[in-house]
């Protein structure tokens, strides 16, 4: 039977993959976008006039929904990076109690959020100076100093959102799985 305990480790489980897996499909749609993007920066023109056009890449058309959209979107890249590790780790081998470890080690969690940085730096300051060739552009409306601002305070969201996502149960068996490896330990 299961306790009020053990129906909040359920929710709280449940509610981290959730959080995680939206992040990632966010990111997922906005990487693809980028992509199309730099391949042909009018490929967004087929959504003009459609809210689905503050959903993929494209310039500000003025608004501030435009704005939004052009250049405050970077702040959700640290946050959804570290939602894609998140995933990796919870699904990954080994008891959950040895994952939640992995991750909550600081010193992991800064390597992986420093090296998003690092990468999310160079692909601004490439946008900005275009000094690795790869053709990437800033948008009408973005703002080089602001995308690198946008991208420090998205790590402190990814820093507090990794302690926040719950390395609970998902299920019922898996509560009673966890219980029997105690007493088996003791």
């Amino acid at each position: 039977m299961s306790t009020t305990a053990d129906r909040r480790r359920l929710l709280a489980g449940r509610a981290s993959v959730a959080v995680a897996v939206a992040l990632v499909l966010i990111g997922a749609l906005r990487f693809l976008t980028d992509t199309l993007h730099e391949m042909n920066p009018n490929y967004w023109r087929a959504l003009s006039g459609t809210p689905l056009r503050y959903l993929v890449r494209a310039p500000s058309d003025g608004s501030v929904a435009g704005w939004l959209n052009a250049q405050c979107f970077k702040l959700l890249a640290m946050p959804t990076g570290l939602a894609l590790v998140w995933l990796g780790f919870r699904f990954g081998s080994g008891t959950l109690e040895d994952k939640r470890e992995r991750f909550v080690d600081p010193v992991i969690r800064g390597v992986w959020l420093g090296s998003f940085l690092a990468g999310f730096t160079l692909i601004e300051l490439e946008k900005q100076f275009h000094m690795l060739g790869m053709g990437t552009m800033l948008l009408e409306g973005e703002r080089p100093w602001l995308n690198h601002l946008l991208h420090l305070i998205g790590f402190g969201l990814a820093w507090g959102l990794g302690s926040l996502l719950a390395f609970e149960p998902l299920r019922q068996s898996e509560i009673d799985l966890e219980r029997e490896l105690e007493e088996l330990g003791t």
